[in-house]
């Protein structure tokens, strides 16, 4: 779509956002002739109005947002602009508003959370890290209580210990709450292994503002948050393969796909391969781990950069986020690849450990009734957000005209010639007292313009995303004359960067920036640094040949040229025709790495399918048993019925002797059962599975005299059934992480992997159903029951 289509369309949606402003500018004059006390007794009002279907929240909406509007400006002396406003409505609609930086998304927020609080339900401001949650809570706490809601921080920063689910239902029970994507996601996990209905603390996802939404369900969706549980049998071979692997020679013995993170041995490699094992065939049964190990290894030495991909600290790997640049504390690569970059790094192999729940951010912010976003850098991606989420992407006019001059890039033929200029242009505007952000996408690039500056006596802040507290001090502070900040891509997204009445006078900020980005998003955010609200300011970027852009995602041969390369340099930087060459080349780069990572969230998403719907299936029942107050509306004897039937299917054209029945009744009905009590007649297939069902309802009558409590003995049956779910649930999730990491070695052929994945995980969706009832059935009758003092139950699981 055209630039011209897109702005034409944008304006026929803000029309109708005008109107929708005018009538809570109407109200405007109204709020600002009540007293405080009727000014505060309007939530009240508006409550009484909601409960009583007299009104709904689009109704309330003019006259809500303008009382929040007057007691902001009483309570925290800030007034919403009017384009505030209109980015304000735009989200309680449900969708994306475009804000640029500096244009106060904080405060837009209050309107949509204010609103949507009056419901009764708990709404959600969500952001990216624990500092801008925990500011912007600060911030606007007191406008929520002033106006008679409750609002908190959905965590405690630095826990010493465990939180209870006491604690967190404390944190939880509030009008407005202020989190992060993380803190939030994990939670969600958490919350959906309660064993009781007591300890689940999470309120209905109901509606929630994401702040950065771009960065948090497009760039970070492909990230799973998960919830380890016990260490898997941990493999030996990972030292090994990895000085295997140090032999092997790029084309000859093994082919990659680097932008498509595609690695695998040639026929060469696999003959290598078989000789330095001495395995006849490492594709041979005894051999998968072999394979699986090589796999591992090649992937680590050959698709994972250090400070790109992940960096070592204390010890541990600890991976980034590719477009933000942030360190991603608590995430870890599953099925065995965690351990192949420890082997890599030369540190201590860490335990394998098994997957207990999952779920990605894109498939959480499904959870919600109602979810919406704002960002500085929306539009671009609209396509996306509309694909992945019916959204549309507003863009909201800024208060004052943008004025910040984006110059057009600088072209040099090699990394050092650029790094050179780069350092030459920060030495000429710190002469003039001008600030400058110098952007970088790596730390390891950030450390190097750094340490050049210090050796040319220009002090200077050196910013790489590990303290996001001083992070956001030293953006906030590059701003003033002078200052010279070097900073990787994304940090101090989120903070306003305000100039000194000198800087102002010079010109403002200046953003250079080293290379262009691997989405053209993050490069319109990071000129965004400057011109603020009006402000001066000025922003380049600056390209090479060996920029990794064009190193990874170009198929240019121009750097081959040796007729080229032998030319002047100076003179093919001043050449328009190896400048336009290297624009078109960069520039096409950028767009096969959009596309790219646009299909590899697809990819992930449609992966996502499977275990979404599974686990939706799975936490609903939780849910029901959870909230049944007797639960011996299950049919027992069905169940039963069905775990027999499973089980001795294969016994009906044959005898079935004693000794089967009496090893299988030991085994899952009965540590006590005397086999003399009982004799089969004529070894009929029906009579048996009856004999089993009456030894079964025998024992579970048992269990229920000698709790001699109906109360606890429901929740003996309740736990019984969750013990049951959770434990195959949390084997079904670890065994689809392992498949969805190894289907690809799976696949026959050319049978699309996708398909390959959702056909065997809906086969053993079905497998799982059978292995719970068998568990319920084992759990009902081979429990060991211990009543204590308070009068609780300690059920020990078979």
């Amino acid at each position: 779509m055209n630039l011209n289509v897109n702005t034409a369309i944008n304006h026929i949606r803000l029309k109708k956002l005008y109107k929708l402003l005018n009538q809570i500018n109407n109200y405007s004059e109204e709020m600002k002739q009540l007293t405080d006390s009727q000014l505060q007794q309007k939530t009240l009002d508006f409550k009484q109005r909601l409960n009583s279907k007299q009104n709904t929240l689009d109704d309330l909406l003019p006259e809500a947002y303008a009382v929040i509007r007057e007691a902001s400006q009483r309570v925290l002396g800030m007034y919403h602009k009017d384009v505030q406003v209109l980015g304000a409505i735009v989200m309680h609609q449900g969708n994306i508003s475009e804000m640029q930086t500096g244009e106060g998304k904080t405060l837009t927020a209050t309107m949509p959370l204010y609103l949507n609080a009056l419901s009764g339900n708990s709404v959600f401001l969500i952001t990216t890290n624990d500092y801008l949650a925990k500011r912007d809570y600060l911030e606007m706490k007191p406008l929520y209580e002033w106006l008679g809601l409750t609002a908190s921080l959905g965590f405690i920063e630095n826990p010493q210990g465990p939180i209870s689910n006491q604690e967190k239902q404390a944190l939880y029970n509030h009008d407005i709450i202020y989190t992060t994507n993380g803190n939030l996601g994990f939670d969600y996990l958490i919350d959906n292994l309660a064993d009781t209905k007591e300890s689940k603390f999470l309120p209905e996802l109901y509606f929630g503002i994401i702040d950065e939404v771009d960065s948090i369900i497009l760039d970070a969706a492909q990230t799973p948050l998960v919830i380890s549980g016990a260490p898997r049998v941990q493999s030996n071979l990972f030292e090994i393969v990895k000085a295997f692997v140090a032999t092997l020679e790029e084309d000859k013995d093994f082919k990659m796909k680097k932008t498509k993170r595609e690695i695998w041995l040639t026929e060469e490699g696999i003959e290598k391969a078989n000789t330095y094992f001495n395995v006849p065939n490492i594709y041979g049964g005894p051999y998968l781990d072999l394979v699986r190990n090589i796999n591992l290894s090649l992937r680590a030495k050959y698709l994972f950069d250090i400070n790109l991909d992940y960096i070592v600290m204390d010890g541990e790997i600890m991976l980034i986020d590719r477009i933000t640049g942030r360190m991603l504390p608590g995430t870890k690569m599953q099925a065995g690849l965690n351990q192949a970059l420890e082997a890599k790094e030369n540190l201590d192999i860490s335990d394998d450990m098994s997957v207990m729940a999952t779920i990605t951010f894109q498939n959480l912010f499904m959870q919600f009734q109602r979810f919406s976003g704002m960002t500085a850098t929306g539009k671009l991606a609209e396509k996306e957000f509309f694909d992945l989420y019916s959204k549309i992407v507003i863009q909201i006019p800024t208060s004052r005209p943008v004025i910040r001059e984006d110059l057009a890039d600088r072209v040099f033929v090699n990394e050092d010639i650029k790094n050179d200029a780069i350092l030459e242009e920060v030495i000429n505007y710190h002469k003039e007292q001008r600030p400058v952000l110098l952007i970088t996408r790596t730390a390891e690039a950030a450390e190097y313009f750094s340490t050049e500056l210090f050796s040319r006596h220009i002090p200077n802040n050196l910013l790489i995303a590990q303290n996001v507290a001083r992070e956001a001090q030293m953006i906030a502070e590059a701003g003033q004359l002078s200052a010279v900040t070097v900073a990787t891509s994304m940090a101090g997204r989120g903070t306003d960067i305000k100039l000194s009445k000198d800087v102002h006078a010079l010109g403002g900020l200046t953003v250079l920036i080293n290379e262009h980005m691997e989405n053209s998003r993050v490069d319109r955010q990071l000129r965004g640094r400057a011109g603020r609200q009006g402000d001066p300011g000025k922003s380049q970027i600056f390209i090479s040949l060996d920029d990794y852009l064009v190193q990874r995602w170009s198929d240019s041969k121009l750097k081959d040229n040796p007729t080229l390369m032998k030319q002047d340099t100076d003179y093919l930087s001043d050449s328009p025709t190896f400048n336009n060459k290297i624009k078109r080349i960069v520039k096409k780069a950028q767009r096969i790495s959009e596309e790219e990572g646009m299909k590899a969230r697809e990819a992930a998403n449609e992966f996502e399918k499977s275990i979404s719907t599974q686990r939706q299936l799975i936490y609903s029942e939780r849910n029901r048993i959870l909230e049944s107050e007797h639960l011996d509306t299950l049919d027992y004897d069905s169940i039963a019925r069905d775990v027999f039937n499973h089980h001795f299917k294969n016994y009906k054209n044959k005898n079935i002797t004693e000794n089967d029945i009496t090893k299988y009744i030991y085994k899952n009905l009965s540590f006590s059962f005397n086999k003399d009590d009982f004799e089969i007649h004529n070894h009929d297939y029906e009579a048996i599975i009856e004999l089993l069902i009456s030894q079964f309802n025998h024992q579970l009558m048992l269990n229920k005299n000698k709790i001699n409590d109906e109360e606890l003995f429901q929740q003996f049956l309740r736990k019984s059934v969750l013990k049951a779910i959770d434990s195959a649930w949390i084997e079904q999730v670890d065994y689809l992480q392992q498949l969805k990491s190894n289907v690809n070695q799976r696949q026959k052929g050319q049978r699309n992997s996708i398909f390959e994945y959702h056909k065997v995980a809906l086969d053993s969706f079905k497998q799982m159903e059978d292995i719970i009832k068998h568990r319920i059935i084992r759990n009902l009758c081979l429990s060991i029951i211990d009543q204590q003092k308070n009068n609780d139950l300690t059920i020990h699981f078979p």
